[in-house]
């Protein structure tokens, strides 16, 4: 993973891991809703991946403002945006639903895709 030229290489690392939860769909039905993590899993849920994302590390709070701390590209700033933009909403909506409710939510594939998006952004090689 890329994470030369960041200040925090420890928050790049549980953005990655955020993103690699909400970005599978399979893990958040296995995990999330049915509580049946494998042995390999780590034991998660919606919210401690908005905390991550939201709370902890402000990546989607404020994408921009990560640059250089924990985004290393104008790419990775731009998924982030783009994964804020549509989760945002939905978290305003749903508020404190069960995790099943977002998972059943007509936008909630788009998520997954962007949340997929950006994880690959994060784990693309630089020059």
């Amino acid at each position: 993973m890329g994470d030369e030229g960041v200040e925090f290489p420890g928050a790049r690392l549980q953005v990655t891991a955020a993103l690699r939860s909400l970005a599978d769909a399979e893990h958040q039905r296995r995990v999330w809703v049915d509580g049946e993590p494998l042995s390999d899993d780590f034991g998660d849920d919606l919210s401690l991946v908005v905390s991550v994302l939201f709370d902890d590390i402000h990546v989607l709070e404020n994408p921009q403002a990560a640059f250089g701390e924990v985004l290393g590209s104008r790419e990775e700033v731009e998924a982030m945006q783009r994964l804020s933009s549509l989760l945002e909403p939905l978290l305003q909506d749903l508020g404190d639903a069960p995790d099943a409710a977002y998972l059943a939510s007509p936008s909630w594939p788009l998520v997954v895709q962007a949340a997929d998006a950006a994880l690959k952004e994060m784990n693309s090689p630089r020059l």
